[in-house]
């Protein structure tokens, strides 16, 4: 990401607490943005709003000037290079295709409009896809809100400063991408269903990752890195359908995982390291898992646990790992 956007500043962070936050981003209930809307919605004559009912191109510089619908037949396909830049509360709907599609030598950029401090992002609806691939940006309160009956995919993603990264109640992807300052909640499942492979996500003033039901599977990747701030936990998972994670570090929260409302939960050969509160040199005990609901058959074998292999109700972590996963964490051939 080029120093531009990465000096950008924001206050997005919800205040610190292990719940779930109020959405600052786009409108959940879905619909489109039609019109122009007044005060700084208002577009200007090249500006892109309203409804968008024939399939093209956006290269060089695009401003997104008020609520814009991309409707459901129609496919908008987004250059490498193109810049994206959106007024405050000006979001982009999607029932159609939106494909982003950058290049690693030319990535995509999605920022706020110079002197406004966040965009509310892409909110794919109801049969909607949206794909981004290789962009960068900064200043976006949800980057994308991906709905039920909707289809998502971020791919070779690197975004710092969000609101929520993703919000998932359809089928969403995360691969290959870094994420980094979001609010609580920055990725949060809502009885959809996310798969998450060889990414960072890290740093959040709340939680990290928050599921509410719906299925989430992650893999070769890492969670949680406060980077001398307050992060509370890395997982707060409140209940779920399926919950997979394997081969995944788990570092630097308070809670490395509250945990609740699982059943046949596969927690495998994680590294769950420095989590906890510390008391200058002494960490507390029993901070990488908090049980906050029941958890029937959850799995723990084979991870590492650098304060010892802890116990939970309903929890098997027979077989700890006897030091460090080498192979746990993003895999560098996939970035």
């Amino acid at each position: 990401m080029s120093l531009l956007v990465r000096g950008i500043a924001l206050s997005l962070f919800a205040s610190a607490a292990c719940t779930v936050g109020t959405l600052d981003g786009p409108d959940p209930g879905g619909g489109g943005g039609g019109g122009g809307g007044g005060g700084s919605n208002n577009p200007q004559p090249g500006e892109i709003s309203g409804m968008i009912t024939q399939s093209g191109t956006w290269s060089g510089k695009v401003t997104i000037g008020a609520n814009a619908t991309i409707i459901s037949g129609v496919t908008i396909t987004v250059e490498p290079g193109t810049v994206i830049e959106g007024k405050a509360g000006a979001s982009v709907h999607v029932a159609g295709t939106l494909s982003i599609e950058g290049t690693k030598a030319q990535t995509v950029s999605v920022l706020p409009v110079s002197g406004t401090p966040t965009w509310p992002g892409f909110v794919a609806d109801q049969g909607g896809k949206v794909s981004i691939k290789y962009a960068t940006g900064t200043g976006i309160a949800t980057l994308l809100y991906c709905h039920t009956g909707a289809t998502c995919a971020l791919d070779h993603v690197d975004f710092t400063q969000l609101g929520n990264a993703v919000v998932v109640e359809g089928t969403a992807t995360l691969n290959a991408s870094h994420i980094s300052q979001v609010s609580n909640g920055g990725i949060t499942v809502n009885s959809g269903d996310l798969k998450i492979t060889d990414s960072y996500v890290l740093t959040s003033q709340g939680d990290i990752v928050v599921q509410n039901g719906g299925n989430l599977d992650i893999q070769y990747s890492e969670i949680g890195d406060a980077q001398g701030s307050y992060e509370h936990c890395d997982f707060h998972i409140n209940s779920a359908a399926k919950l997979s994670i394997t081969h995944s570090n788990i570092r630097n929260g308070v809670y490395g995982m509250m945990i609740g409302g699982t059943t046949n939960a596969i927690i495998q050969y994680d590294n769950f390291v420095k989590n906890g509160t510390y008391t200058g040199a002494t960490r507390s005990d029993g901070a990488d898992i908090d049980p906050i609901g029941t958890n029937t058959n959850a799995d723990f074998q084979y991870s590492y646990w650098d304060m010892g292999a802890p116990t939970m109700p309903g929890g098997n972590f027979a077989n700890p790992a006897p030091g460090l996963i080498t192979d746990a964490g993003p895999r560098a051939a996939m970035l």
